[in-house]
């Protein structure tokens, strides 16, 4: 049998429609389940791809099977714009000015498909979408409300638009003190309401339990054993948020520098006790008391894994700015794939203190130096120059050391006063090492920290 994505993506549609005893003609399913992998196979994307709808996908409950296959279809601001399936789809109902969306004023009053979609959401005719807070989220669930209005159930419909309401991420409270799942609820009642759905309340809770278990399939991964499994997730949303990364070998050490310092910025201010969901003992207290716990390990210490990497890219910014100015980083490093002695620039550099003499974390000191659990297009496995600068510095001179670096970022400091704060055999041999590489800049950098 036939396992490419587009044929899996099918046959999960088909699956959980029959699972909903539902029943569509092949050339609809066909059509749909295409719809759904094109989207999620835009070469804009490279982590919100149809492996994480297989990854998110429940073989025996179809309504978050639904929600998977449906929930990341739309992701404006990555793909910018719709594959023409979806912009068909909902055209009608969305303005485009600028780059920014709003709901059309005038929307038909019998649309359930919209009104029901809106009412779980939270949004009303004319309202400005943000990516922040829901568009993204919002015009998938539409696209399967209007694809499926008339054909699943709307209790079915429900449940699984509010699993993809509930897949907005990293809120926390609002002003009255609600947490997300709460503020679902209170939708749903009002929805179950207006459109005279009959559902007791039990089956309300079941709707947010299931949103809620499903959302927290959406984020595990922030929940990892493993950190360097985490990480990889990190480094694969990279490129889709920083579309310069995504020409490998050519993306400058700027471009590199400010992609490391977006998601370092925001993993530095992320609440791990805003990641995952909770209701009504959904999950249990100590299970969601184990998977915060872990989430804040893992953020703690990729946001110190970025900051080594940010540190590195300041030095490299600066000592570029300084010879020449702004160049590609494979430039100043070599290539990802090169294997020959002399293709990148850690044949040039001492070997690192030993991490039982240096004074440095032993995690980051590993991750470092062997890696994250993989690849990835973009950047090496294991990070050799930010291991010697690491390990050279320690931690608590690594910490001074890149508050610098973000003065510099931001104009407070030169980039040869903020070179001068290091020990001068460090910047010297990372100096020599990038001229080894950057040979028509050797002189100019051999110059600036003469050896000796």
């Amino acid at each position: 049998m036939a396992s490419g994505t587009v044929h899996r993506t099918i046959r999960l549609l088909q699956e959980a429609l029959e699972q909903l005893e539902v029943h569509i003609p092949l050339g609809d399913l066909e059509r749909i389940g295409v719809m759904v992998n094109r989207a999620m196979s835009a070469q804009e994307r490279s982590f919100h791809t149809p492996e994480h709808i297989f990854d998110l996908v429940e073989p025996d409950n179809p309504h978050m099977t639904l929600a998977a296959l449906f929930h990341d279809i739309v992701y404006y601001q990555v793909d910018q714009g719709f594959t023409n399936e979806i912009k068909e789809i909902i055209d009608p109902y969305i303005n485009i000015s600028n780059g920014t969306i709003t709901l059309n004023e005038k929307i038909d009053p019998s649309d359930r498909a919209f009104f029901g979609c809106a009412a779980i959401f939270g949004f009303s005719p004319g309202e400005q979408l943000s990516a922040f807070s829901g568009l993204n989220e919002f015009l998938s669930a539409l696209v399967m409300d209007v694809e499926f209005e008339g054909k699943i159930s709307d209790r079915d419909l429900l449940i699984t638009t509010a699993s993809i309401e509930a897949t907005i991420p990293f809120r926390g409270k609002n002003k009255e003190g609600l947490w997300p799942p709460d503020i679902l609820k209170n939708r749903i009642d009002r929805t179950n309401e207006t459109f005279s759905l009959g559902l007791k309340e039990e089956e309300i809770d079941h709707a947010v339990t299931t949103a809620v278990t499903f959302a927290n399939r959406d984020v595990r991964n922030f929940a990892e054993d493993d950190v360097g499994r985490f990480l990889d997730n990190t480094w694969k949303l990279l490129p889709e948020t920083n579309p310069s990364l995504r020409m490998s070998g050519q993306y400058s050490i700027v471009n590199y520098r400010i992609a490391l310092q977006k998601m370092e910025g925001f993993l530095g201010f992320l609440d791990p006790e805003a990641i995952f969901c909770r209701y009504k003992g959904v999950p249990s207290p100590e299970e969601c008391e184990a998977i915060v716990r872990l989430a804040r390990r893992n953020v703690d210490v990729a946001t110190d894994y970025l900051g080594i990497k940010l540190l590195t890219a300041a030095i490299l910014e600066a000592l570029a700015e300084l010879t020449g100015g702004d160049t590609p980083v494979s430039f100043f490093m070599g290539d990802i794939k090169a294997q020959e002695k002399g293709g990148r620039i850690e044949h040039f550099l001492p070997n690192p203190p030993d991490k039982n003499t240096a004074d440095t974390d032993e995690t980051l000191y590993n991750l470092l130096a062997y890696g994250r659990a993989s690849s990835s297009s973009f950047d090496l496995q294991n990070s050799p120059l930010s291991l010697f600068i690491y390990s050279s510095l320690g931690s608590a001179d690594y910490s001074e050391r890149l508050r610098s670096a973000k003065k510099m970022f931001s104009g407070e400091m030169s980039h040869r006063a903020f070179l001068d704060e290091f020990p001068r055999g460090l910047i010297s041999s990372v100096a020599h090492a990038c001229g080894e590489m950057a040979f028509t800049r050797k002189e100019s950098l051999a110059n600036l920290f003469p050896a000796g």
